[in-house]
Formats: structure tokens, C-alpha cells, sequence
């Protein structure tokens, strides 16, 4: 059976559809869902579909609706490239249709969204610092330390492994003789981004055999020579972070960004919320 939003007609075959769809999103996430959860599907998808419904609406009556050039534009990126000349929607069991459909529900979605927080203020400093204070146990972290690494491995060297391990010896001996660390990563290591920059991490974040060596390294001074399952590497620690609470300048920018992320989500919560209560919702056509 149909349902009529507003006097327009989602039909039931589209309900069928977005059943499906659910159901396929939930157990590629889940596995196989319970035969109480299977018969909640069709009214679950039934409420995303007012839901969206609503939104188009809305977006329409305020004019916020994606022109035809911005929907091929965003449809043309979610076409799967084909092996050949890589045309959007040569590719076989592609629905340009339905891309173009997903591309406009996603603009729409946003223009909307965006449009109802606009108004949303970023929360104050003083916010920022209360919520800090309030929540200090959030922001207990373990030592850290900020590391960089030089690794080759000897199934990818053209060296044996005891050849290898003459060169890395080598390299290190010009890292003791003052040579500049991330220099010899970017021309030697088989990890040369960022001159093998690790930036910070805590134990357990690496295998056991490069955390022993890292963890327990003087600071900036290379460490021996030492093997894990990933290769040989040799390792340079930089900075050390004591286990303890973050301070506030250190995670100042995450507070506002989750305090602010909340504003507006409340916002477009209150605006869909009106939305839902005004509209005129009916099982059947209209």
C-alpha cells in the first residue's frame, strides 16, 4: 500500500525498495537479522522515506534544490570507473538513473541541513573550558611518544638479508655521525613518507618488538639496528608525553568542533521535528 506525505505519492513498490535496501545495509554490518527485527524493516524504511520526503519538500519551498549541473557533476564521481576508456555509465549494471537520483538526494540533504544550522553560533571559549572541567576524565590518554623510523624489508631488497643488514648498520652510523634523520628515510626507507615520520602513538599501537625498542629509546638518538615481522628498521624517538590528562589548549579545538557539531544537530532535529508534526501523512494514495 502506498503513503500519501503531503499529498504526494511514495509508492509502494518504492517502499518494497527501500525495505530491501535497509535490510541489506543492516545485515552486511550485523549478519542475518532476527525475524522480529526482519518485520520492523517496512516501517523502519517507511520513516526514512517521510523523513525524506519532508526534506525535499522543504528544500523545494525554499528554493535550495540542486540544479541539474550540479547533480551530473556529483553523479558523474559515484559512476564506478569501467577497465576501458573509463566513461561514466559504460560500465555494465550501472542505473545512470539511479546515481543521478542518489547524486540530488545527497545535495539536497546537505543544502537543507546547511541552510537550518546557518543561524547555529560556535560555542564559547567559556564553554569550551566548562565542558573541560567538566569532563577532564575524557581526556585521560597514555604515554605517548613521537617517533620516526627507517625500515627495509628483506623479502622487497634486492640484498640478502645479511647484506641488508650491513646496509642498515651503515646507515646508522651516519645517523650517529650527525647525518639528518629524515633525509636518509626519504631516500632509503621502504616507508619514506614524511621522512618516516610516525607522529605521536601509544604502546600497543605498533608490534611488540618495535615497541620495546621505541618505548625504552633515549630521546633523539638513534636506537640499534633491530628486527620485527615488518622488516629491519632503525628508530628515532623526538618527543615524550607522560601518561596523564590532555591539556585544554591540546584538545580546545575537538571540544568546539563535537559542542558545535551538537548545536547544529539539535537545530536540524527541532526543524525536521516541525516538519514531521505539520505534515499530513496518510497510508494510501491521496
Amino acid at each position: 500500500m502506498p503513503l500519501t506525505i503531503n499529498g504526494e505519492v511514495i509508492t509502494d513498490q518504492e517502499i518494497r525498495a527501500a525495505t530491501a535496501t535497509m535490510r541489506q545495509e543492516l545485515e552486511a554490518r550485523n549478519g542475518p537479522l532476527e525475524l522480529e527485527q526482519r518485520m520492523q524493516l517496512r516501517e523502519r524504511a517507511m520513516h526514512g522515506l517521510v523523513e525524506r520526503t519532508l526534506i525535499y519538500q522543504e528544500a523545494r519551498r525554499l528554493e535550495l534544490s540542486p540544479t541539474d549541473a550540479e547533480v551530473a557533476e556529483l553523479a558523474a564521481t559515484l559512476v564506478p570507473r569501467g577497465d576501458g576508456d573509463g566513461t561514466a555509465g559504460c560500465r555494465a549494471g550501472i542505473d545512470t538513473l539511479e546515481v543521478a537520483q542518489e547524486a540530488k538526494r545527497r545535495l539536497t540533504i546537505e543544502r537543507l541541513i546547511e541552510y537550518w544550522g546557518k543561524g547555529v553560533k560556535r560555542p564559547t571559549p567559556g564553554e569550551i573550558r566548562d565542558y573541560y572541567r567538566r569532563n577532564k576524565q575524557r581526556f585521560e590518554r597514555p604515554e605517548m611518544i613521537h617517533a620516526a623510523h627507517i625500515v627495509k624489508n628483506a623479502e622487497t631488497a634486492q640484498q640478502s638479508p645479511d647484506e641488508l643488514r650491513v646496509t642498515m648498520e651503515g646507515l646508522r652510523q651516519q645517523l650517529l655521525d650527525e647525518a639528518d634523520f629524515a633525509a636518509l628515510a626519504a631516500v632509503h626507507s621502504d616507508c619514506p613518507d614524511n621522512g618516516g615520520d610516525l607522529g605521536f602513538f601509544a604502546r600497543g599501537t605498533m608490534v611488540d618488538e618495535f615497541d620495546e625498542q621505541v618505548f625504552n629509546a633515549p630521546m633523539k638518538t638513534p636506537t640499534p639496528v633491530f628486527e620485527t615481522p615488518f622488516g629491519l628498521h632503525i628508530a628515532i624517538v623526538y618527543e615524550r608525553r607522560a601518561a596523564g590528562v590532555a591539556k585544554l589548549e591540546e584538545v580546545a579545538p575537538t571540544i568546539e568542533g563535537a559542542l558545535f557539531r551538537a548545536l547544529h544537530d539539535r537545530e536540524v532535529g527541532v526543524k525536521l521535528g516541525e516538519l514531521q508534526t505539520k505534515a499530513v501523512v496518510k497510508l494510501g494514495a491521496a
